[in-house]
């Protein structure tokens, strides 16, 4: 990962933004705001480093991002991956610092706004607050059901429900078709989203290819076979999750 100079922006072909299952176009003030703060990410270009002073919301229009945080001897988790329509508040409780790290793993496109200027068009336009709320909500719900399986999971049931989670991500983005979806990361990525090893990771997908679970090609092209028997696996409800990490107008 590197860190390097200021970002060039390039906010000249965006009109509309959306957060969440919401669309700001440009009649909507808000979007006005998002355009004055866009930048280009390469991949792996870390924006954001643990401990560093924040005070930012990061928007992602396009790409991938990954949070993540480290031990003192190096020790890596992902913690969330962030897709376009996300919006991360990197902000620890003391309103200064970054409570974790922030790295773009594909070519990215991001609006960066100071917290003020947020809570500001926050406090100025309730939909864009409510469509906070709900992607806030959908990152709490994806947070505690990885969280029992990291606790209390198998191998198997950890991988079975990432690939899952993401599927059903990808879906309202159009990148998810009938289970079949592109994921832009390495075993390494997948092992430190899920608190294992890439061997482990690359034998557990193997088991699910023998299986007849799903197929794997070309780093990393996944097409789920069987999504009722992977989702016992992982032990979840995959309509019940989509309803609950998916943000979705209320």
């Amino acid at each position: 990962m590197t860190k390097e100079g200021p970002i060039p922006p390039r906010n000249a072909d965006v009109t509309c933004l959306r957060i969440g299952a919401m669309d700001f176009d440009g009649s909507d003030p808000a979007l006005h705001s998002f355009r004055k703060n866009i930048q280009t990410v390469p991949a792996n270009r870390l924006l954001l480093q643990d401990g560093e002073d924040s005070g930012k919301i990061i928007i992602v229009i396009d790409g991938w991002l990954a949070t993540s945080k480290s031990s003192m001897n190096g020790e890596v988790q992902l913690i969330d991956f962030l897709l376009p329509g996300d919006a991360a508040d990197p902000t620890s409780a003391d309103g200064k610092t970054a409570g974790l790290s922030i790295e773009a793993v594909t070519d990215a496109l991001v609006c960066v706004i100071p917290l003020p200027a947020w809570h500001a068009m926050l406090a100025a336009s309730p939909r864009l607050a409510r469509a906070n709320e709900i992607v806030q909500a959908a990152e709490r719900t994806r947070l505690s059901e990885r969280m029992l399986r990291l606790g209390r999971g198998s191998a198997q049931s950890r991988i079975a429900y990432a690939l899952i989670e993401l599927c059903l991500r990808l879906k309202p983005l159009g990148l998810s078709e009938n289970c079949a979806f592109h994921l832009p990361l390495t075993q390494q990525h997948i092992g430190d989203f899920t608190g294992l090893t890439a061997v482990h990771v690359c034998r557990t997908l193997r088991r699910f290819v023998r299986n007849g679970l799903v197929d794997t090609a070309d780093h990393m092209d996944i097409r789920i076979n069987n999504l009722s028997a992977l989702a016992e696996v992982a032990g979840t409800d995959p309509d019940r999750l989509a309803t609950e990490i998916t943000p979705v107008l209320g």
